[in-house]
């Protein structure tokens, strides 16, 4: 059974797959025409944008990690 790129929690609480959002755009050079892997996002920002990253770990599970992103 297929779920069209979403995940099982996308699709139980009727959400929008992450993979289809606007993206967030690191590489300061980047040229927007540069093919990709669909769905072609849009770039939430302008191009060269400074994120930091927080990891957490889920009850100190290594093998959980919850990650959070944070523009600068």
């Amino acid at each position: 059974m297929t779920l069209n790129g979403k995940t099982p929690n996308e699709v139980y609480y009727h959400r929008h797959a992450a993979n289809a959002k606007p993206r967030i755009e690191t590489r300061p050079k980047v040229k927007y025409s540069t093919p990709c892997a669909k769905p072609r996002m849009c770039i939430a920002s302008k191009a060269g944008t400074k994120i930091k990253l927080h990891l957490e770990l889920l009850e100190g599970r290594l093998y959980l990690p919850i990650i959070r992103v944070e523009r600068i």
